[in-house]
């Protein structure tokens, strides 16, 4: 139950962050601090996209651990940005957060596929 809750929130905030990274001021913003101003809308839609992923996954369990790895990934590529660029660890807590969640999800994802 507690990773359904995990794989909810993930989901669910993946998909929201997404989408709002497309459109809001303070998101394409931030981007362009990151960067990577001109790969917005790709990282947004692959985003969303993937935390759609999680929340399919909920009946598909192999898109599901597909989604959890590419959000791995992402969050992984998300947190050495933020090192790079000198944010604060708090600045940084969220990519730590959610490369967390998003292993533990990919890996009790595997447990159950085997």
């Amino acid at each position: 139950m507690f990773i359904k809750g995990l794989t909810f929130f993930s989901g669910f905030s993946h998909f929201f962050y997404g989408i709002i990274a497309l459109f809001h001021p303070f998101f394409i913003a931030e981007f362009e601090r990151y960067g990577f101003a001109d790969y917005r809308m790709f990282i947004g839609v692959v985003q969303a996209l993937l935390g759609l992923g999680l929340l399919v996954g909920f009946y598909f369990h192999k898109i599901n651990m597909f989604a959890a790895l590419g959000l791995i990934i992402l969050m992984l590529g998300a947190l050495l940005t933020r090192i790079y660029i000198g944010d604060t660890v708090i600045q940084s807590a969220p990519a730590t957060v959610y490369l967390c969640i998003n292993f533990l999800i990919f890996r009790k994802t595997i447990k159950s596929i085997k």
